[in-house]
């Protein structure tokens, strides 16, 4: 019954942000409103449980991505999918919503978002590391795809541009693991001309 408590939230908040009532979920099961607050306290209570619940599903599938088998290019895009179904599966107004209602709960799950990032760049350490990428800064790459991620799936820019926060999202895996500079077959990125040396 709490999976359906839960799920029947998110539903809720994807379409009304936190503006539903208790009410809402107890027609959407079909039961009484006292069997809810059985589970939970209160609205509050509930929303921090599904929250919850959002992180401990993610931190499932990013254990297996994180210490799994396979090339780590396929694991890291496949992270990225993951993340966007969690972080921007519910809209905006969920956040806005958590910052003026609940702000204990926003700050939790903001930090929580933020330090997902730090696994990202653990999964391209990772390749540094066994030479699928090329050694960069990787605090550099870090604060570009966060906040790239932020602006990129503002949803203004996203109805504009008749997006997906997912489409989004690929191309710039696609811009940052494998560049802007067009290469032959089989060849890799040129290196920088250092200051005084002359291209050839």
């Amino acid at each position: 019954m709490k999976d359906r408590l839960v799920q029947a939230t998110l539903e809720e908040m994807k379409s009304r942000s936190l503006k539903f009532t208790m009410d809402d979920l107890a027609r959407k099961l079909h039961v009484s409103k006292s069997s809810i607050y059985k589970m939970v306290e209160s609205k509050e209570d509930l929303v921090r449980l599904v929250m919850h619940w959002a992180m401990e599903r993610f931190d499932r599938k990013a254990e297996v991505l994180l210490h799994g088998e396979g090339p780590v290019n396929r694991r890291l895009m496949a992270f990225c999918g993951l993340f966007f179904d969690t972080f921007w599966y519910l809209p905006d107004a969920v956040n806005e919503d958590l910052e003026s209602r609940y702000e204990d709960i926003w700050k939790e799950w903001e930090s929580y978002r933020e330090s997902k990032f730090d696994d990202m760049v653990a999964l391209l350490k990772e390749g540094v590391d066994k030479g699928e990428y090329r050694k960069v800064n990787l605090p550099v790459v870090r604060q570009c795809v966060f906040y790239a991620a932020q602006g990129l799936t503002d949803p203004a820019f996203l109805r504009e541009m008749n997006m997906t926060g997912k489409d989004v999202l690929e191309i710039l895996e696609d811009i940052m693991l494998k560049g802007l500079e067009k290469q032959e077959h089989g060849q890799s990125p040129a290196a920088p001309v250092k200051e005084g040396e002359k291209s050839r």
